[in-house]
């Protein structure tokens, strides 16, 4: 009897082994099971929202009446442009726009989507949410520091930066803007590549003076000194190339951005060059004008560039660090 009942609790023992052992690989399959298919689900959900966002269309934004914004199959969806401006936006990375102005800024790049041409000025924080908005465009970058030029390409293969030496003093700006009303070479219709005026960028690759941009975005070279470039020569050169566009082309206009449009030289050379009847509206401190081009390259009324040309008589506030010559 003895021997029949350690027999029994052996048995009963291994009997109670083998059942847990099969509970516990029966739970391992079943948290198999359900994290194969929740990893199913999600790799399906992802690739519906990836394949909506390309093939969904953006509505046409209210921000501008006269902006063109043709609905576009390839334009950046809602929820994406939406994800963008909040990483930008987002602190951190510290970005030193609201979001009220880099979606103003957004909305009419994607408005020209998909082949949108974006020249921008000045390489910055939001620099990479230019380049991702006009995804299939092409955005070209334009800085007067050699050092950042090289490692934004570095950092970003395919994209398009170059440096440019800016001759233009903040300390000149008054003697520039008085200059250029007595100077033929400085007219508002010209090929830039061979232009004498103090205030054109000439010395950037061809092709920037060949392409027709839709939206131009002035955010550089540094103006907070009176030694420092200042965006004299960058508003101009802007002017430049939105009316020596090609009238015939079906897009005629130019979106030109200003940014720190609060400062008196910004808002000064942007109502001589850019034109105030141009400007449609001031977001933050941001600027933006629509820009024609003029038919048959020629101004209606003499040789400058607005119907209303700014009075020159108000002399600029002297800048501390610079010098007028």
């Amino acid at each position: 009897m003895k021997n029949n009942k350690n027999t029994n609790l052996i048995l009963f023992h291994h009997h109670n082994n083998t059942s847990s052992t099969a509970v516990t690989v029966n739970h391992h399959r079943l948290l198999l099971l359900f994290i194969f298919t929740l990893s199913l689900f999600t790799l399906i959900f992802s690739f519906s929202l990836f394949s909506s966002s390309l093939h969904s269309t953006t509505p046409t934004s209210n921000f501008l009446s006269s902006s063109s914004s043709p609905s576009s199959s390839s334009s950046l969806s809602p929820p994406i442009l939406a994800a963008l401006l909040h990483y930008t936006s987002s602190t951190p990375p510290n970005t030193s726009m609201s979001f009220s102005e880099l979606s103003a800024i957004s909305t009419v790049i994607n408005s020209k989507a998909p082949t949108c041409n974006l020249l921008v000025f000045g390489l910055s924080h939001e620099s990479l949410l230019w380049r991702s908005v006009n995804l299939r465009g092409r955005t070209v970058f334009v800085d007067e520091n050699p050092y950042l030029v090289s490692r934004f390409e570095q950092s970003n293969p395919g994209a398009e930066a170059y440096d440019v030496v800016f001759p233009t003093k903040v300390s000149q700006a008054g003697k520039l803007l008085r200059y250029y009303k007595t100077r033929p070479e400085c007219r508002p219709v010209q090929n830039l590549l061979f232009s004498d005026c103090k205030l054109a960028i000439n010395d950037l690759p061809n092709f920037v003076y060949e392409i027709e941009w839709d939206v131009i975005l002035i955010d550089g070279p540094r103006g907070y000194a009176g030694d420092s470039p200042g965006r004299m020569a960058p508003i101009f050169t802007s002017a430049v190339l939105a009316k020596s566009k090609d009238s015939g082309r079906k897009t005629k206009t130019t979106d030109v951005f200003v940014r720190e449009f609060g400062r008196k030289l910004e808002r000064v050379y942007s109502d001589e060059f850019l034109c105030e009847e141009n400007l449609i509206e001031v977001v933050g401190e941001i600027g933006l004008f629509v820009v024609a081009a003029e038919k048959g390259g020629k101004v209606k009324q003499g040789n400058g560039f607005c119907r209303n040309s700014t009075k020159l008589s108000e002399p600029f506030t002297p800048v501390s660090g610079g010098d007028e010559d």
